[in-house]
């Protein structure tokens, strides 16, 4: 997936919707260091999910602004934005179970909540369209995977491929220029790339 990182990003941050969601990402990321609240931080991310074709319709996203189901959210968020010692424990799991019932029950579940999140929690959570699910957990979870299950997974995935790569990722982040982004979302943007994204350029060899 590391090979020819910086070209597959480049290409990546020349798609519109792509490179503005990822400075939209950076932008809430220094909102957080800012002390913007978690709740304002997700009404400034339901839209911008829409960067990267989330399928969440305008219903869906008004009714997750809108409480109860917004404090669903805020639950979920806050577990998986945990210190790293707390969310080493595993414990996030268990709200986001908790909480997954609430959000609503949409074929497309997964996918938006994950367009959503890694908004919000980018160094944790990675996008999550079929064809991402299915090279990373088989290919079944492709349309079935739409649970809480997938979604833990798909988290866990991100955070130990991380940090088993932590300085080969850091290393590119730091030599892709186009936008910034951290580690843990340039091996996201590199399984975009290699089990969907290669396909919006005619080229074969791309």
């Amino acid at each position: 997936m590391l090979e020819d990182a910086l070209r597959k990003l480049s290409l990546r941050a020349g798609l519109p919707g792509a490179r503005v969601y990822d400075l939209s990402a950076n932008a809430l990321r220094a909102a957080r260091d800012r002390d913007v609240s978690l709740g304002d931080r997700f009404a400034l991310a339901l839209p911008a999910s829409w960067l990267v074709n989330s399928p969440a319709s305008s219903a869906v996203m008004r009714r997750w602004a809108l409480t109860p189901v917004r404090e669903g959210w805020l639950e979920l968020l806050l577990a998986l934005d945990a210190a790293t010692p707390t969310f080493a424990t595993g414990a996030w799991k268990d709200v986001v179970r908790s909480a997954w019932p609430r959000l609503g029950d949409e074929p497309f579940l997964v996918e938006a909540a994950s367009k959503l999140c890694a908004l919000l929690v980018p160094d944790r959570v990675p996008l999550m369209p079929p064809p991402a699910r299915a090279f990373v957990l088989g290919p079944e979870t492709a349309e079935a995977g739409n649970d809480a299950a997938t979604f833990i997974a798909m988290v866990d995935f991100l955070v130990l491929a991380s940090h088993e790569n932590d300085e080969d990722l850091r290393l590119v982040a730091e030599h892709h220029t186009e936008v910034p982004l951290s580690g843990p979302q340039v091996l996201d943007r590199l399984l975009w790339f290699d089990s969907e994204g290669h396909r919006h350029w005619k080229n074969p060899n791309v």
